[in-house]
């Protein structure tokens, strides 16, 4: 075996990098993809650099150790390359977690959507890291200094990538779990760490902090999703995570006091409703694997700050009872005036959308709506039914279409 087997190797995956076609229908999806692409090019580069450092090292003891680690190190970065550029979910999550993104100025501009065991964020720079810190061998001193100038430009150049588990790909009302991941790149901008400093000690609170900031923002849907999910985690922790069933008792807490709330408009109550029973039922079945120390402190957690999530939430969005009042009373504004000239021009409620998915249209409404209109007691039935699936990409799509030719006549106008 020689070091010329890693090269070759390291060159069959630089072909495969810059040959991958970017034939995606959406600007940030491709912008991202090109970014991810530069960023795991520079990634080959490091190991090109280890490569011909060892070789011209004298350590023929371990050249064979040496090699195969290399060669081990190639093959796993191959498969994550895959992971992203293969990634079999619809283009249209993408949108979804823009449109996230969107009302914070100093969100990341670019990320990635990769495949994986489970839901998870990291970044490309982290990823390279972790697998640097697996190197069982000094580094060459041939090129170490070029091994830390590249590394500086991938952290300064980097970019996150948010995993979906492989086996939810094709669930979309999982879907809505994408956006836990993403709000780690938020945590710190929006102030959520701030809170953190009045419950020290407890090593899940991030996530716990995390969970009950996207449940205010996405409403009774995100509840839904970690139900839906529950059935393949339902008691798998570590330290610093929740167990699912632990997260499902945060989205009781939103739940339970969001039937209390009096503006939110029909149905929108009564999906509110479903979505707790549907819960709790799920909840009753696995609660005795949820620790009372551990209920207690979410209970206290959940009391102690939605009131200043929600103030944080508002500086860029509106929580979703809110969101849904006042998309509400444009629907009812807009219908007073009327005279339209196709339905699209209309704010579309959660009921329309429902009418729509009857019809088998697709609707052009905001992703909150779309997916908060599969949470009533008849559609929980339907999680697994690819039609919804269908519908929901569909709308995703038409919605963003929507946008941009609005956004493209607002700037001709200008």
């Amino acid at each position: 075996m020689s070091f010329d087997v890693v090269l070759d190797g390291l060159l069959t995956v630089e072909d495969h990098i810059k040959d991958i076609p970017l034939d995606v229908p959406y600007k940030a999806e491709q912008e991202s993809l090109e970014k991810a692409k530069e960023l795991f090019l520079k990634w080959l580069d490091i190991y090109r650099i280890y490569t011909n450092g060892y070789r011209q090292e004298i350590i023929s003891r371990t050249d064979r150790y040496a090699i195969r680690m290399l060669s081990s190190f190639t093959s796993d970065l191959e498969s994550q390359i895959r992971d992203v550029f293969e990634a079999r979910i619809p283009g249209e999550a993408y949108l979804l977690i823009y449109d996230f993104f969107k009302p914070y100025r100093e969100s990341p501009q670019y990320f990635v959507l990769s495949e994986y065991k489970e839901f998870k964020q990291t970044t490309i720079a982290d990823l390279l890291t972790d697998k640097l810190k697996e190197m069982t061998v000094p580094r060459p001193s041939r090129g170490s200094a070029n091994i830390d100038i590249t590394i500086r430009d991938i952290k300064n150049r980097n970019i996150p990538v948010i995993r979906y588990d492989r086996a939810q790909f094709d669930n979309v009302l999982s879907w809505p779990l994408l956006l836990h991941e993403a709000f780690h790149c938020l945590y710190n901008l929006v102030g959520l760490n701030a809170l953190a400093k009045d419950y020290p000690g407890i090593e899940w609170l991030k996530e716990a902090l995390i969970d009950i900031y996207v449940v205010n923002y996405f409403g009774p849907a995100y509840a839904l999703s970690l139900a839906t999910y529950l059935q393949k985690y339902p008691h798998e922790k570590t330290i610093s995570h929740l167990s699912f069933i632990s997260r499902i008792f945060i989205a009781l807490q939103y739940l339970e006091r969001a039937q209390r709330e009096k503006n939110l408009p029909p149905p929108v109550g009564q999906h509110v409703t479903d979505v707790f029973e549907y819960l709790k039922n799920v909840w009753d079945q696995h609660k005795e694997a949820d620790p009372r120390e551990v209920q207690e402190q979410v209970a206290k957690i959940y009391d102690g700050t939605e009131g200043k999530v929600k103030k944080l939430m508002s500086g860029a969005t509106d929580p979703f009872a809110e969101f849904l009042s006042k998309t509400e009373k444009k629907r009812l504004e807009a219908f007073k005036k009327g005279g339209f000239e196709f339905a699209e021009n209309q704010t579309l409620s959660i009921s329309d959308v429902m009418e729509y998915f009857q019809a088998g249209i697709p609707a052009a409404a905001d992703p909150r709506i779309i997916f908060n209109a599969f949470t009533s007691r008849k559609s929980q039935n339907m999680i697994h039914d690819p039609k919804t699936r269908i519908f929901i990409v569909e709308s995703l799509k038409k919605w963003h279409l929507k946008n941009a030719w609005s956004e493209a006549k607002a700037r001709s106008s200008q």
